[in-house]
């Protein structure tokens, strides 16, 4: 229903748009006969997802309205994989300009694009919608003023911007204005069914409503910035927030830099109250401070030093580092001096910011002091449990060791060779390998050292040395490698794999083989992928069969060139489309893995509803559309599939202690324990993740949440960026994102930093 609705809308709204063009038939192509048209339509009936790509595409070269209603029939009834159904998208594009075949063609690319299940395919048509040149662009408009999800309107609106011209104003000015109009539709529904008016019939279809989309209001002024006269720009920069659904701080920042464009002289005002504004946008206030940085120069290093020692509270730690980045910049005389004077003085977060603002400054005494003051704090042994007070310090000292990593002075030395000799804390032991493998690069001491520390019962440290390993370009490694290769930890495995495929040697491929019959899930991917880097042979997760070709051509095999890998991805992705099985997937992130924990919110502010789909109607509860979709996702995980869930509010439960098998029973435990999950408290989103990585075997982690972390030990965004990165420098967990209700940026970021993918949902 929902989809039929939505086809509905386009085809009620592309019309218009097609209304003042003339349609010409394309000349230079010679139709086919019907005979052709019969056989090939007959061909790929009978071969379905086992025929050849290339009849799609001559399907679509006989430019006839019959072969493109063929087309929409065979992906509708006929094929069943990805790549097939991706294959007749693209020719459906060859229909662009055909007076009677367009409409039919591009209509069907449309309603692909934004109600195909999969996102390939979603992609694929918005693709060859934006390389349809004569109405593709009319046909993106539509589906960016349509009731399509969120990310598919802006995706065709990325895709509008770059085919835009000058006939394109009007239309940027009404996706603009479009919040304005939708309230005040809204209002003028809302008095006429106070006066009776407007009433439907009780029989017919619910209106689809048309929500106001952040990215795409932001595109929309990017476009119109360039027309916009400097006091509307100087009124939009300052326009501020009414409520707590709108958010105009992506305009705010977008009006200060097409007013820096331009050059204006009240643009350092602007930006001075920008910046003292503590209740602006960190981002847009980060914007601010630049543009004074450049304005004034040296001059105002005092107020960055005072500013960036400021009160945890009032300060942001993503302002606070860009600061400390200005400053580090600047590089001004008497304000490093006073800098130096501030080390290892004040509170913690006053010290990481005086470090911050050193990095790159060259004293040799200062850098033995900062030595000093890590091998110092490191000699008491971490706590067993979690410790608040024992994370900040480590914190500074992880910090630290940046910085004398950046500084390439050999007389430090001495110090973080002792920490790594002796500190109990893996993650600071593993921070100063890091630093010295700065240090010493080419050093052969050091080289045999990290061969040794690729050994260590530690997990941290032996998988920062395997990595660095990886990272020398030396294959004399890679027996090093090879024999980590079968470690009974996962992340091991994952870093001797990284630092084969970095080196390319012949040595270890065999290792990979024989590792990859004991592996599953996201290893056995990983796995895969990584023989195909080296070896370039299409079997996929088939370890037999990799294997069997080992034993047969292994003897005399060397590893592809770099070149002949980068022509083969194209074909790898090829392959992997063509399966006709459907994955596991959580709000339409594909689940690869088979050791995942699930982390939802489950704070007061999930009772909330999100955005309805009908005027007039109710949206549904954020908690239970979290929930029912993690139902339907354990139903769908792999019987040998390795799971967890964790939840939090103000609090963290699990329900769990460790990773169990998706068997029958397990799925219907999990399942009894979402369905009892309510909503109320805070958003201690940072204890949540630091219990998903206390586990040992997960692999992959999903994050739903609707809110920025309230509660808990750390709830500075950025701060839990960072110790999520900190965890993960060695694990290399991939984590998977969910907004829901907002835009949260640590989210964004939690996926980005990790290889994962993030996805909102108003």
């Amino acid at each position: 229903m929902k989809n039929r609705l939505l086809a509905a809308t386009l085809l009620a709204l592309v019309p218009m748009a097609l209304a003042p063009i003339a349609l010409a038939p394309i000349t230079g192509a010679k139709p086919r006969s019907s005979v052709d048209l019969g056989a090939l339509v007959a061909e790929l009936k009978r071969s379905r997802d086992e025929a050849e790509p290339k009849l799609l595409a001559e399907l679509g070269a006989l430019r006839t309205r019959e072969a493109a209603l063929a087309l929409v029939e065979l992906y509708d009834t006929t094929f069943g994989s990805i790549y097939m159904r991706r294959e007749a998208v693209k020719a459906l594009g060859s229909f662009d300009g055909v007076a009677d075949a367009e409409q039919a063609a591009l209509q069907k690319l449309s309603d692909v694009a934004t109600a195909g299940e999969e996102p390939e395919l979603r992609d694929m048509a918005l693709a060859t919608l934006g390389n349809c040149n004569h109405l593709g662009k009319h046909f993106l408009k539509a589906i960016v003023e349509s009731a399509a999800e969120d990310d598919v309107r802006a995706r065709a609106m990325e895709r509008v911007v770059r085919m835009a011209d000058g006939g394109d104003h009007e239309f940027f000015q009404r996706v603009f204005d479009a919040p304005i109009a939708d309230k005040a539709a809204d209002k003028d529904q809302d008095k006429d069914r106070g006066k009776g008016k407007g009433k439907k019939d009780k029989d017919a279809q619910p209106e689809r409503k048309v929500h106001s989309v952040k990215s795409i209001r932001e595109l929309a002024f990017e476009q119109l910035a360039q027309g916009l006269d400097l006091p509307r720009l100087y009124a939009q920069a300052r326009e501020k927030e009414r409520d707590n659904v709108t958010e105009l701080w992506g305009l705010r920042r977008l009006a200060l830099l097409e007013i820096e464009r331009r050059k204006d002289k009240g643009l350092r005002d602007l930006a001075e109250t920008i910046y003292g504004d503590q209740t602006e946008r960190d981002s847009v206030r980060v914007e601010a401070i630049r543009i004074l940085v450049e304005a004034d120069g040296a001059k105002i290093a005092a107020t960055l030093l005072e500013d960036g020692r400021g009160n945890v509270d009032v300060m942001p730690e993503l302002l606070r580092q860009a600061l400390g980045d200005h400053l580090a910049a600047l590089r001004d005389e008497a304000t490093d001096k006073k800098l130096v004077k501030q080390v290892g003085k004040g509170k913690l977060h006053e010290q990481r910011f005086v470090l911050r603002a050193l990095r790159g400054y060259r004293d040799e005494k200062l850098l033995k002091a900062l030595a000093k003051e890590v091998l110092d704090a490191t000699k008491k042994p971490p706590p067993k449990g979690n410790d608040p007070e024992y994370n900040a310090t480590r914190d500074l000292v992880l910090a630290t060791l940046a910085t004398l990593g950046g500084s390439l002075s050999k007389v430090i030395e001495p110090e973080l060779e002792t920490v790594v000799g002796a500190c109990k804390d893996q993650a600071i032991v593993a921070g100063a390998l890091d630093a010295l493998t700065e240090l010493r690069k080419g050093d052969l001491v050091w080289t045999k050292r990290l061969i040794g520390l690729a050994a260590s019962p530690q997990v941290e440290v032996r998988n920062a040395a395997l990595l660095q390993l990886g990272r020398t370009g030396d294959r004399a490694h890679a027996k090093v490698l090879a024999a980590a290769v079968s470690s009974s930890d996962w992340s091991t495995r994952f870093a001797a794999l990284d630092g084969l495929v970095a080196l390319r040697a012949r040595d270890g491929i065999g290792a990979i083989v024989e590792q990859m019959q004991k592996e599953s899930g996201l290893m056995l991917v990983r796995f895969a992928d990584a023989l195909w880097r080296l070896c370039g042979k299409p079997f996929r997760t088939s370890a037999p069969a990799r294997k069997a070709w080992w034993d047969k051509e292994g003897a005399g095999f060397e590893p592809i060139s770099l070149a002949e890998v980068a022509r083969l991805e194209a074909e790898e992705e090829m392959r992997r489309l063509k399966q006709t099985t459907k994955s596991a997937r959580f709000f339409g992130i594909r689940i690869v893995s088979k050791r995942v924990i699930f982390i939802l919110d489950v704070s007061g502010s999930m009772s909330e509803t999100l955005r309805s789909e009908y005027t007039g109607k109710q949206g549904t509860p954020r908690i239970d559309v979290a929930k029912s979709e993690l139902a339907a996702c354990i139903d769908a995980l792999e019987p040998e599939s390795l799971f967890n869930i964790v939840v939090f509010s103000s609090d963290v439960d699990t329900w769990l202690d460790g990773v169990a098998q998706s068997s029958g029973g397990d799925r219907a435990q999990a399942k009894q324990f979402v369905a009892a999950l309510g909503a109320g408290g805070g958003t201690n989103l940072y204890d949540s993740l630091r219990t998903a990585f206390a586990d040992p075997d997960v692999d992959t982690i999903f994050v739903l949440s609707d809110g920025e972390p309230s509660v808990g030990e750390v709830t500075d965004p950025e701060l839990i960026r960072a110790r999520v990165a900190e965890w993960n420098a060695h694990r290399r967990i991939v984590i998977h994102t969910i907004g829901v209700g907002g835009t949260f940026q640590v989210l964004e970021w939690l996926a980005a930093d990790s290889g994962g993918s993030h996805r909102k949902f108003q």
